[in-house]
């Protein structure tokens, strides 16, 4: 309830604080409700997960396991359902622009798909209510249905879901070296790209299909460290294995 509470009405606070920017040098408090840095001396702490509305997220999480312990067709339907009411409630509050999210939507001249995207154009750093609806319902709905799904699609998604602490640890490393692989082939200097990727020097990127397939090569590299975790951790009961 706690969780459910937080995501409920941290949007409340909106207007306390300033626009979230990963470049805001605020107290330390701020910490708890939007994106920002503290220098001490030659450190910069960045803070790229605003922890109050995360949190939130955290503990409704949890308090969500009794769902998956209920009876399969129970728990299926009432998946399904959740997901039906936090989509209906999604698209009911940003249409209406009453509460929710501090990026407003309006109709946009480019037309109907440009319209589409800036409704659907919400804060995910901090997540805002709006955000998790539009996330987190469709994701309750795929997991209604997951268990239709058999062979190996159902079998890859199950192992990296098996093992996602790792996946999360080891796509960092293998992200920031695939970048600076390719800032070197479009002409930067590889100790401009040692640093946080939103530091890159300007010009560095590349677009979104090739975002997607560079997202794919990624999997493909993790799979046979995933799945080594994944087959690990029923051998073994070493207490930080759980974590992984």
């Amino acid at each position: 309830y706690l969780g459910i509470l937080i995501l409920l009405g941290h949007n409340l606070l909106d207007p306390l604080w300033p626009e979230s920017s990963l470049m805001t040098e605020g107290p330390l408090w701020s910490w708890l409700f939007y994106q920002s840095e503290m220098r001490l001396g030659p450190v910069v702490i960045i803070v790229a997960y605003p922890l109050l509305a995360w949190f939130g997220v955290m503990l409704t999480g949890f308090g969500s396991a009794f769902i998956f312990e209920k009876e399969s067709t129970a728990r299926d339907k009432l998946l399904i359902r959740i997901g039906l009411v936090l989509i209906l409630g999604f698209l009911l509050l940003r249409a209406s622009g009453l509460y929710g999210d501090t990026n407003p939507w309006s109709a946009q001249n480019q037309g109907i798909l440009a319209t589409v995207l800036d409704f659907m154009n919400v804060s995910k750093y901090p997540p805002s209510l709006l955000f998790l609806l539009a996330t987190l319902g469709p994701m309750a709905i795929v997991c209604g249905y997951a268990d239709r799904l058999t062979g190996w699609l159902k079998d890859t998604l199950v192992m990296f879901g098996r093992v996602p602490f790792a996946f999360y640890v080891a796509h960092f490393f293998l992200i920031h070296a695939l970048s600076v692989l390719l800032g070197v082939l479009q002409g930067f200097e590889a100790g401009q790209m040692m640093t946080f990727f939103f530091f890159y020097p300007e010009g560095y990127g590349i677009g979104l299909w090739e975002v997607y397939l560079v997202w794919i090569i990624v999997l493909l590299i993790l799979y046979p460290l995933c799945r080594a975790m994944a087959n690990l951790k029923p051998r073994r009961k070493d207490w930080w294995l759980s974590y992984l």
